[in-house]
C-alpha cells in the first residue's frame, strides 16, 4: 500500500510539474509576442483563457490548423457564442489579424496551449 501511495504522489507531482512549465511556457511566449495583452492562462481578459482554448479544441480535428488561421487571420464574435458553454463574457468582438507573429511562432504558442490541463 505505501508503495502504491508513494508511486501516486510521485506520478502527480511529474504532471504538475509539466503542467506548471506548460503554463509558463504559453505565459512567456504570450508575453514574447504581444498576446498576453488580451489572454491570460486563468483568467479572462478582453479575449477568452488559455486554458478554455484548450478545453474547447484539445482533440478536435483540424485543432491547430483552426486556432493558428484565428490567430495569423483573426475571428469575429466567436468566442461570444462559446464563451456562454463555459459560463464567461469574452469583452472583444473580435480578434484582429496578428501580423506581429509568423506561422512558426503561432504555431508554437498554438501547440503549448493545446498541452495545458483542462482540469
Amino acid at each position: 500500500m505505501k508503495k502504491f501511495l508513494l508511486a501516486a504522489v510521485a506520478v502527480g507531482v511529474v504532471i504538475t510539474g509539466v503542467s506548471a512549465d506548460t503554463a509558463k511556457g504559453v505565459e512567456k511566449l504570450a508575453k514574447q509576442y504581444g498576446c498576453s495583452g488580451c489572454h491570460a492562462v486563468d483568467k479572462v481578459k478582453a479575449g477568452p483563457p488559455y486554458r478554455l482554448i484548450a478545453k474547447e479544441y484539445k482533440g478536435k480535428p483540424n485543432a491547430k490548423e483552426t486556432l493558428v488561421k484565428s490567430v495569423l487571420g483573426g475571428s469575429m464574435m466567436k468566442w461570444q457564442k462559446i464563451g456562454k458553454k463555459y459560463k464567461i463574457k469574452v469583452k472583444m468582438a473580435y480578434m484582429p489579424a496578428q501580423h506581429g507573429v509568423n506561422k512558426e511562432q503561432t504555431e508554437k504558442i498554438i501547440d503549448l496551449i493545446l498541452k495545458l490541463d483542462t482540469k
